[in-house]
């Protein structure tokens, strides 16, 4: 079985993340970083926030088991294992909350699809706890589903992914710096990882999940321009429908 430092060495580099890129991502320091995956420290409280950077499942993570690697540019669809979330009807729906779906609108990863939250086609009814379960932390009267439109965030999102949207205002003074985030740009929608430099020049670098950079490069704009975006919201989770 591998060790930790050799997962974590194989998920980066499979993602074409330098070490500092890691650390940045996650807000933990670079020399702790290394020291995990060096060898010298063997548990981190971050290991579930490094798992989700690199798209790898934290079991496998911690502990070598149930092997989900991140998507290469040469693997295709079929050759990545992904767990389907199945959309039921036959449950009580005594308790479960209603997120509003907009199923004609289509969040690009990459250069975007002129198309906004302009109705609501459906609701679709969910358990609070099924919500907990995928990590969802928001008030379910924020949410609303959109959905992926390409390829440019794999392997975090795939195209025609429902994405629960947290639609709370967006203060860009205060956003959390490696979360992904959907905006209005040149009359675009669009999804992009944002990483905010908070050094002398106070940059912003939207990213793309996907590791081809020749195809999804990475954007860098001023502050300035972060403050021109209009942000929708910001995604709490991807699903896989079937």
């Amino acid at each position: 079985m591998t060790t930790l430092r050799e997962r974590l060495k194989e998920s980066r580099k499979r993602a074409g993340k330098t070490q500092a890129e890691v650390a940045e991502a996650v807000k933990m320091s670079q020399p702790a970083y290394q020291a995990l995956e060096s060898g010298k420290n063997q548990k981190s409280s971050y290991l579930p926030q490094i798992a989700q950077f690199l798209g790898v499942d934290i079991i496998w993570l911690q502990t070598g088991e149930d092997k989900i690697l991140p998507v290469t540019t040469k693997q295709t669809r079929d050759e990545v294992y992904i767990t389907p979330v199945e959309f039921r009807t036959d449950y009580d729906k005594k308790n479960t909350v209603k997120i509003p779906v907009h199923k004609n609108v289509k969040a690009a990863c990459g250069d975007g699809i002129a198309n906004f939250l302009e109705e609501v086609t459906g609701y679709v009814d969910i358990d609070p706890d099924f919500l907990k379960m995928v990590g969802i932390k928001s008030k379910p009267e924020k949410l609303r589903i959109i959905y992926s439109a390409d390829y440019s965030m794999w392997p975090t999102v795939l195209p025609d992914s429902p994405l629960f949207v947290d639609i709370t205002p967006i203060d860009t003074s205060n956003m959390i710096n490696g979360d992904v985030y959907v905006f209005l740009h040149n009359s675009f929608l669009r999804m992009k990882r944002v990483f905010i430099s908070y050094g002398d020049e106070k940059t912003v670098r939207l990213q793309s999940d996907n590791p081809d950079k020749n195809k999804y490069p990475d954007e860098i704009i001023t502050k300035e321009q972060l403050n021109e975006l209009s942000f929708v919201g910001r995604l709490e989770s991807a699903l896989v429908k079937p």
